[in-house]
């Protein structure tokens, strides 16, 4: 028996990007709603679905530009929205956000929804600036609510002329999808834990710096680095934990990856399931990012009880 319950389909673009929706599903089936995660068919995404209990509408989508494959994708998009007849499609994440609202928009979809969790062109120049700020316009012209998720990011798209002022809303203060005040709470670390971690890093006596996300550009990897360098030779009793993944493709200057493993007062340890227990052997977070959507690690990080040094970009004075 078919259902009548209203379908609400969110899509992003990777499995990845679960997190910055979780809870979000089941909160909207316990609403009323048939819920759909549209996304490519991935283990996160799955498990995602699973755990929330919506259905995975899977498509196949590229993270980058690529003109031919992202026209096959919007007409997926296309064929599956016609099919299922949802009355609400949420896209959010660059890519998602311009495939998506392409193919609602030829769908005829009622509530199109763009969820802008920053603006990608803000760094770029040349070619690259004017096309990224021209999908940003795309998205936000087929939607017909735009959803910016910190003040800082409405102002700037309106005052780029990249959203209509009429279509942008901003919820609350701004947030990309709440914080978990439990699991950000110095209180749920285990002490052992915390001592085992301190002892294996040798941190004793030492004022550790910390930063959590990808080492890439425009999260600032290169102005922390050298001024760490620069508090390094003055006082080497200092060290710097790098929590995350680097990206040679975001980096214009690959060769700062060796600078820091070869670092004596750098300790980069890759990503880590357990943030929490990392940030808890910090004395000050620090993550001077040129842009964000929302600074979310800073908000974690002063949750964990940690002095705080961030940048005045957009998303991140919020």
């Amino acid at each position: 028996m078919a259902s009548h319950k209203p379908k609400l389909v969110i899509g992003i673009t990777i499995g990845g990007s679960v997190p910055l929706i979780r809870g979000q599903a089941r909160y909207f089936s316990e609403q009323g709603y048939d819920v759909y995660l549209m996304a490519p068919d991935e283990p996160k995404s799955r498990a995602y679905c699973e755990r929330e209990g919506c259905t995975l509408l899977p498509v196949t989508i590229e993270r980058y530009i690529s003109p031919v494959k992202d026209i096959f994708t919007i007409f997926e998009i296309f064929r599956k929205l016609i099919s299922l007849r949802p009355q609400i499609v949420n896209v959010g994440t660059p890519k998602m956000g311009l495939l998506g609202t392409i193919g609602a928009w030829l769908a005829r979809v009622p509530n199109r929804i763009y969820t802008c969790r920053g603006l990608r062109y803000e760094h770029e120049k040349g070619s690259q600036g004017k096309i990224l700020r021209t999908t940003e316009k795309i998205a936000g012209a087929l939607a017909h609510r735009v959803i910016c998720i910190s003040p800082s990011v409405a102002s700037k798209a309106i005052e780029h002329g990249v959203f209509r002022p009429d279509k942008v809303r901003v919820i609350g203060q701004g947030s990309s999808n709440g914080l978990d005040l439990h699991r950000f709470s110095p209180d749920q670390v285990d002490s052992q834990a915390q001592a085992r971690l301190r002892t294996e890093l040798q941190l004793e006596g030492c004022f550790v710096y910390g930063f959590v996300g990808r080492l890439v550009d425009r999260k600032g990897i290169n102005e922390l680095f050298a001024a760490f360098k620069r508090i390094f030779e003055q006082r080497p009793d200092t060290r710097l934990i790098l929590v995350g993944k680097a990206d040679k493709s975001q980096l214009q200057y690959p060769e700062i990856v060796a600078e820091i493993e070869q670092h004596p007062g750098v300790l980069w340890v890759g990503w880590q399931d357990d943030i929490p227990l990392f940030m808890s052997i910090f004395d000050v977070f620090v993550m001077p990012a040129w842009w964000e959507g929302f600074g979310n690690t800073y908000l974690e990080a002063a949750a964990m009880g940690k002095a705080v040094i961030g940048s005045q970009g957009t998303g991140c004075q919020d």
